[in-house]
């Protein structure tokens, strides 16, 4: 057997809708090593909320499509990760369309970047909080919940970040909640190995995605910030990558497909750098 196969598993990815993002790349590597998998994603009502914008309306269909095309079992779910009644009924939505719970990634995250510590607004920071850490602590509580009543182990993976190994300048709160997704991690990891239950995170690099290089992207943000042009900007970054490139999501979910298989069986309370070397501890 394949020890990198997902078959039969069911696998539940929150902030997975978005074209070009990370959270449908994850989705899509999943599908294709075998897995069912529900697509979750913020609403725009809930999304009003925050100082965020939400993926379109669309999005959330047209990534269950996506996966259908290819052949996979795939199941679309609206859910407010800060929400733990909106958490649980995202499981239990899992579990009365495929039965079961596998794998559960917590990849829903925001960030506000290239602004000063001192700059940084009340309404960014209790939304980064939110989200990042609330969502990602939700989540875990969620799945672990269920794996453990299931009563033959699981797999939970949280996206932390590079920024949660070393903290970078005008990311802040980002910064500070990636390095706690990463303490939680290793906390869940000690309390879930009796269960059987593996609990990651990934640490991707500077990835190069559609939202990034938006008009409001983090390379125009740090271009406006730094008074350069985004394509300097990008070249500074790029020098500073051993592997000379910028990271894809594809590159990212790999990794994400590796800690859901039984090859990764025996690594919990791990945070696996994606980095192309730009982060190496």
């Amino acid at each position: 057997m394949d020890r990198f196969r997902l078959d039969g598993r069911v696998a539940v990815v929150t902030g997975a809708s978005r074209a070009g993002g990370i959270g449908r790349a994850i989705c899509r590597r999943f599908a294709e090593a075998g897995a069912k998998v529900v697509i979750s994603d913020v609403g725009p009502e809930r999304a009003a909320a925050s100082a965020f914008a939400a993926p379109s309306t669309e999005a959330l269909d047209e990534a269950v499509a996506e996966l259908e095309s290819i052949g996979a079992e795939a199941l679309g779910v609206r859910c407010d990760v800060t929400d733990a009644e909106d958490v649980e009924r995202l499981v239990q939505a899992a579990v009365a369309r495929f039965g079961r719970v596998d794998i559960f990634v917590n990849n829903a995250g925001i960030a506000v970047g290239s602004v000063p510590l001192v700059e940084v607004t009340e309404r960014n920071l209790d939304a980064m909080i939110a989200v990042n850490l609330k969502g990602a602590y939700l989540g875990t509580q969620a799945a672990a919940r269920q794996m453990i009543a299931q009563g033959d182990g699981g797999r939970i993976i949280n996206t932390a970040s590079q920024a949660g190994k070393s903290g970078w300048p005008l990311l802040s709160v980002y910064s500070a909640t990636k390095f706690a997704v990463i303490g939680m991690t290793q906390s869940a990891a000690k309390e879930l190995g009796a269960h059987g239950i593996t609990v990651n995170a990934v640490c991707p690099g500077t990835v190069d995605t559609e939202l990034s290089n938006s008009p409001d992207g983090i390379w125009e943000m740090n271009a406006r910030a730094l008074g350069i042009s985004r394509e300097e900007v990008r070249a500074g970054v790029v020098k500073d990558i051993p592997l000379g490139r910028f990271q894809t999501p594809d590159d990212v979910a790999d990794a994400f497909v590796f800690l859901a298989s039984d090859a990764a069986g025996y690594i919990t309370g791990e945070a696996m750098n994606s980095t192309g070397g730009q982060e190496m501890h």
